[in-house]
């Protein structure tokens, strides 16, 4: 997969993708090319992974998804994170 075929599909142009490239990278973990001279090239399995997590037009996550909610910073969050958790005042 090219960096024509990349940018097509997050539509944008190359140019465009070019310049976002080092924030595609480093913020949205978009993985390296896989040839280090001349035009990129990436692997597709791993693009199409990625692709697909990244898409814009993904519905949101599941409710019961694996990633675990901020943890509060003060006594009163805790009181009232536990409270809409579990429904009944802290201890």
């Amino acid at each position: 997969m090219h960096a024509a075929e990349v940018a097509k599909r997050l539509g944008v142009t190359v140019a465009t993708f070019y310049r976002r490239r080092p924030k595609l990278h480093m913020v949205d973990g978009m993985p390296r090319p896989i040839t280090s001279t001349g035009r990129p090239s990436y692997d597709r399995a791993s693009m199409e992974a990625w692709l697909t997590r990244n898409d814009p037009r993904r519905p949101p996550a599941a409710a019961n998804d694996s990633i675990a909610p901020p943890m509060p910073n003060s006594d009163a969050e805790w009181n009232r994170f536990l409270r809409q958790t579990y429904g009944q005042p802290a201890e």
